[in-house]
């Protein structure tokens, strides 16, 4: 017996040298994950180039978004400055998805954007005359689409000044 024993195991052993298809069961497998494996490292670089270039391109549409949204904020002011006392505008302003705020000076607004390079103002300047509070007013993580409320009231010389509101 112990004979037989020895044969057959030595039977198995040439069996599975030989390659034989029954010892070859997760030759398959191992070839297709290789296959898969190799694909995956070859696209990577392209994937990587792709993500870049649309960031780039995103911050740029995120500029000039910001650009059309301080144009329509600085006209809105203008726009009831003109009119005089007791003029109001609402006005509906898109702001992209990356901006940190919105904040005024004595003749411009500012549009403060994150982008891959640190933080980028957009500014458009404006001539009419904004009150105290507009000054210190900061809108912060506002994106989207939000109404601006703009209307004249007087400052405390009796000069008409353009006050600047937002729904928070």
């Amino acid at each position: 017996m112990a004979g037989q024993t020895a044969k057959h195991s030595n039977w198995q052993a040439s069996r599975c040298w030989k390659l034989d298809a029954g010892c070859r069961k997760g030759q398959a497998s191992i070839e297709m994950l290789s296959t898969v494996g190799i694909v995956l490292l070859l696209l990577m670089p392209l994937v990587m180039l792709l993500l870049v270039g649309a960031q780039v391109k995103f911050e740029a549409l995120s500029q000039i978004q910001a650009s059309s949204a301080a144009r329509l904020i600085a006209d809105s002011i203008n726009e009831v400055y003109i009119e005089g006392q007791g003029a109001t505008k609402v006005a509906l302003v898109n702001l992209p998805s990356n901006t940190q705020s919105i904040a005024f000076t004595q003749n411009e607004v500012v549009v403060s954007l994150a982008t891959s390079s640190g933080t980028t103002q957009v500014t458009y300047p404006f001539f009419g005359n904004i009150s105290e509070d507009t000054l210190e007013l900061k809108i912060e993580n506002r994106r989207g689409l939000m109404p601006i409320t703009f209307y004249v009231t007087e400052d405390e010389k009796h000069n008409a000044v353009v006050a600047v509101g937002y729904a928070k």
